[in-house]
């Protein structure tokens, strides 16, 4: 079942937030984005879905300690410090663009897994061909060799919408360079404020 609400609480809520135990209030989202280390308990995790409306929460690790509320919330995304915000960005689905996701294609992805790694890759003069295939090109290069994807989410994002050709390159290239299982692999566009600028955002969960 579609998760789904009326146009005027959807106007209302972000699809995906970043919360820190310290903020005086929690607005609404639909993923309830954290970071693991930041002395988050079960009961602080029951009060931030309920405070946030969240559709389901999912872990920032940024650090090797392992999360013990795993029961709780949907899934845990690797990553470094410094690519907080752009996981967040990659899990807040934008409805600009020519290939849309929702929040329950988020949700069927880490059914499938519980545990993701994030990547990405940022280039300037962004849709020169020989950028676009630099980029992933480089983008694969980050995933471990003989690796078997159980789930995959792939973000596009320009400062303009992708062209088609462009979508349709990366994802025959990610197609023929990934072993991923297609039931679990899913693609979005989405537009960006920065100026000629285009990025990959990727997490993935292994199977070797």
């Amino acid at each position: 079942m579609k998760y789904q609400l009326d146009d005027s609480y959807i106007d209302d809520i972000s699809n995906a937030l970043l919360y820190r135990p310290n903020m005086d209030s929690y607005p609404l989202s639909f993923i309830g984005c954290f970071i693991t280390s930041d002395n988050w308990d079960e009961k602080a995790l029951k009060e931030l879905k309920k405070k946030s409306g969240a559709y389901f929460l999912v872990g920032l690790q940024i650090d090797d300690n392992e999360f013990k509320c795993l029961d709780i919330i949907e899934g845990i995304v690797k990553c470094q410090p410094e690519d907080v915000n752009q996981v967040v960005k990659l899990l807040d689905i934008s409805p600009r663009g020519l290939i849309g996701i929702d929040v329950n294609d988020i949700k069927n992805l880490f059914k499938r897994e519980k545990s993701y790694k994030f990547i990405q890759t940022h280039i300037a003069n962004a849709f020169e061909t020989d950028m676009i295939k630099n980029a992933a090109n480089e983008l694969v290069g980050q995933f471990p060799e003989n690796l078997n994807i159980k789930g995959l989410l792939l973000g596009m994002e320009g400062s303009e919408s992708p062209p088609l050709d462009t979508i349709s390159y990366i994802v025959a290239f990610i197609a023929k360079n990934v072993i991923a299982d297609e039931l679990y692999t899913y693609y979005c566009t989405s537009i960006s404020d920065e100026h000629e600028s285009f990025r990959l955002r990727a997490i993935y969960a292994e199977d070797y």
